[in-house]
């Protein structure tokens, strides 16, 4: 007997099921690498490296979710992208070797900003796999 192939719908669904669980995973992995109680930061060294991460894990967040969420929502979507960043910021005042910073904040903003123009029209491909409309 041959085993029926998924309808168009369930592999759209577990497409975008997949891209929002590797959007989660990503979330985490900046939550995480952003509360390690690090001395210094990985990288060349320059004076606002820093800045450069914040921005480009933000960029890449927002823009990740962007293309699996409809247009609608994207200002909700940069809302919450922005309260995880200054959650970061306030919980980095009590772990070692790390501080709150406004500017951080900032730079997490200017990263969402970024990531949603980035996205402002989606590409087929990555609307095709994130199932957005």
């Amino acid at each position: 007997m041959k085993s029926a192939k998924p309808r168009p719908e369930q592999r759209s669904a577990t497409r975008r099921k997949l891209w929002l669980a590797l959007g989660w995973l990503q979330t985490l992995g900046v939550t995480i690498l952003s509360l390690l109680p690090l001395r210094e930061l990985p990288g060349p060294a320059f004076s606002h490296l820093d800045k450069l991460y914040h921005v480009t894990a933000y960029g890449v967040l927002m823009a990740w979710f962007a293309w699996g969420t409809p247009v609608a929502r994207r200002k909700q979507l940069a809302g919450w992208l922005l309260v995880l960043g200054i959650a970061i910021e306030l919980a980095q005042g009590y772990v070692p070797y790390r501080a709150s910073s406004v500017a951080d904040a900032l730079a997490d903003a200017l990263g969402i900003a970024l990531g949603a123009w980035l996205v402002r029209r989606p590409y087929a491909g990555f609307a095709a796999v994130a199932g957005s409309k």
